[in-house]
Protein backbone atom coordinates (compact mmCIF):
# COMPACT_ATOMS: atom_id res chain seq x y z
CA UNK A 1 0.00 0.00 0.00
CA UNK A 2 2.60 2.30 0.91
CA UNK A 3 4.22 1.79 -2.67
CA UNK A 4 0.72 2.38 -4.36
CA UNK A 5 0.97 5.56 -2.14
CA UNK A 6 3.94 7.08 -3.70
CA UNK A 7 2.83 6.38 -6.96
CA UNK A 8 -0.46 7.82 -6.56
CA UNK A 9 0.02 11.37 -4.55
CA UNK A 10 -3.50 12.31 -4.83
CA UNK A 11 -5.27 9.72 -2.65
CA UNK A 12 -8.09 11.14 -0.73
CA UNK A 13 -6.69 10.61 2.99
CA UNK A 14 -3.72 12.33 1.71
CA UNK A 15 -5.90 15.70 2.17
CA UNK A 16 -6.23 16.40 -1.81
CA UNK A 17 -9.46 14.50 -2.31
CA UNK A 18 -12.42 17.09 -2.40
CA UNK A 19 -10.27 20.00 -2.69
CA UNK A 20 -8.83 18.78 -5.51
CA UNK A 21 -12.04 17.41 -7.73
CA UNK A 22 -13.46 21.18 -6.49
CA UNK A 23 -10.50 22.80 -7.94
CA UNK A 24 -10.14 20.42 -10.95
CA UNK A 25 -14.25 21.19 -11.75
CA UNK A 26 -13.31 25.35 -11.56
CA UNK A 27 -10.84 24.71 -13.97
CA UNK A 28 -12.98 22.42 -16.51
CA UNK A 29 -15.51 25.29 -15.89
CA UNK A 30 -13.02 28.16 -16.32
CA UNK A 31 -12.04 26.03 -19.67
CA UNK A 32 -15.62 25.84 -20.68
CA UNK A 33 -16.29 29.34 -20.81
CA UNK A 34 -13.30 30.31 -22.63
CA UNK A 35 -14.14 27.73 -25.17
CA UNK A 36 -17.47 29.44 -25.40
CA UNK A 37 -15.42 32.94 -25.57
CA UNK A 38 -13.00 31.59 -28.07
CA UNK A 39 -16.09 30.61 -30.13
CA UNK A 40 -17.61 33.88 -30.04
CA UNK A 41 -14.14 35.44 -31.27
CA UNK A 42 -14.14 33.33 -34.13
CA UNK A 43 -17.34 33.72 -35.27
CA UNK A 44 -16.98 37.73 -35.15
CA UNK A 45 -13.90 37.45 -37.02
CA UNK A 46 -15.75 35.10 -39.70
CA UNK A 47 -18.44 37.62 -39.94
CA UNK A 48 -15.38 41.03 -40.31
CA UNK A 49 -13.57 39.15 -42.81
CA UNK A 50 -16.57 38.02 -44.86
CA UNK A 51 -17.50 41.74 -44.64
CA UNK A 52 -14.19 43.26 -45.84
CA UNK A 53 -14.67 40.51 -49.21
CA UNK A 54 -17.85 41.90 -49.79
CA UNK A 55 -16.13 45.62 -49.29
CA UNK A 56 -13.30 44.45 -51.36
CA UNK A 57 -15.61 42.73 -53.85
CA UNK A 58 -17.73 46.37 -54.53
CA UNK A 59 -14.42 48.42 -54.71
CA UNK A 60 -12.94 46.09 -57.17
CA UNK A 61 -16.43 46.58 -59.20
CA UNK A 62 -16.92 50.23 -58.37
CA UNK A 63 -12.85 50.48 -59.99
CA UNK A 64 -13.91 48.25 -63.33
CA UNK A 65 -16.91 50.37 -63.62
CA UNK A 66 -14.70 53.93 -63.42
CA UNK A 67 -12.72 54.50 -66.73
CA UNK A 68 -9.69 57.09 -65.74
CA UNK A 69 -8.39 57.23 -69.27
CA UNK A 70 -10.13 59.98 -70.24
CA UNK A 71 -9.34 62.12 -66.96
CA UNK A 72 -6.80 64.38 -67.39
CA UNK A 73 -3.91 64.36 -64.28
CA UNK A 74 -4.15 66.95 -61.57
CA UNK A 75 -1.16 68.95 -63.02
CA UNK A 76 -3.49 70.74 -64.83
CA UNK A 77 -4.98 72.91 -62.26
CA UNK A 78 -3.85 76.43 -62.84
CA UNK A 79 -0.71 78.14 -60.96
CA UNK A 80 -2.69 80.59 -58.59
CA UNK A 81 -1.53 84.18 -58.86
CA UNK A 82 1.01 85.35 -57.09
CA UNK A 83 -0.04 86.33 -53.35
CA UNK A 84 -3.91 85.24 -53.44
CA UNK A 85 -4.75 82.34 -50.73
CA UNK A 86 -8.28 81.48 -48.85
CA UNK A 87 -8.92 81.72 -45.42
CA UNK A 88 -11.22 79.21 -43.79
CA UNK A 89 -13.13 80.45 -41.22
CA UNK A 90 -15.54 79.20 -38.36
CA UNK A 91 -17.88 82.38 -37.67
CA UNK A 92 -21.47 82.31 -35.77
CA UNK A 93 -23.31 81.65 -38.79
CA UNK A 94 -21.37 78.63 -40.15
CA UNK A 95 -17.97 78.56 -41.62
CA UNK A 96 -17.01 80.98 -43.99
CA UNK A 97 -14.35 81.12 -47.16
CA UNK A 98 -13.11 84.15 -47.11
CA UNK A 99 -10.25 85.51 -49.92
CA UNK A 100 -6.80 87.15 -48.76
CA UNK A 101 -4.59 89.21 -50.40
CA UNK A 102 -0.60 88.98 -50.26
CA UNK A 103 1.61 85.57 -49.08
CA UNK A 104 -0.59 83.49 -47.14
CA UNK A 105 -0.11 83.73 -43.70
CA UNK A 106 2.63 81.07 -41.86
CA UNK A 107 0.90 78.73 -39.19
CA UNK A 108 0.47 79.88 -35.99
CA UNK A 109 -0.12 83.55 -37.17
CA UNK A 110 -2.80 85.54 -35.60
CA UNK A 111 -4.96 87.19 -37.64
CA UNK A 112 -8.15 89.87 -37.13
CA UNK A 113 -11.26 89.20 -38.76
CA UNK A 114 -14.32 91.26 -38.47
CA UNK A 115 -13.16 91.97 -35.16
CA UNK A 116 -12.62 88.88 -33.78
CA UNK A 117 -8.97 87.10 -33.19
CA UNK A 118 -7.92 84.45 -34.92
CA UNK A 119 -5.12 81.84 -35.09
CA UNK A 120 -3.72 80.00 -38.08
CA UNK A 121 -3.50 76.12 -37.31
CA UNK A 122 -2.48 75.06 -40.62
CA UNK A 123 -1.96 75.89 -44.18
CA UNK A 124 -3.12 73.72 -46.72
CA UNK A 125 -4.88 73.58 -49.91
CA UNK A 126 -7.79 74.77 -51.39
CA UNK A 127 -11.01 73.21 -50.59
CA UNK A 128 -12.43 74.13 -53.50
CA UNK A 129 -12.09 71.69 -56.72
CA UNK A 130 -9.20 72.68 -59.42
CA UNK A 131 -8.37 75.72 -57.19
CA UNK A 132 -4.61 76.11 -56.88
CA UNK A 133 -4.40 78.74 -54.10
CA UNK A 134 -3.08 78.03 -50.62
CA UNK A 135 -6.00 78.07 -47.51
CA UNK A 136 -4.94 79.08 -44.01
CA UNK A 137 -7.75 77.49 -41.53
CA UNK A 138 -8.16 79.63 -38.31
CA UNK A 139 -9.05 78.53 -35.34
CA UNK A 140 -10.54 80.91 -32.93
CA UNK A 141 -8.34 82.32 -29.86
Amino acid sequence: MDVERKRWPHWPERGNGTARRDRLELRLFRDTERQAELARAHEVIRQIEHAAAQKAAEIERLEQAVDLEGVEPAASVPEPAAGDYLVFVCTPGGYALREGEGEAPAAGNRLTLDGVDYAVAKLGLSPLPADGRRCAYLDPV
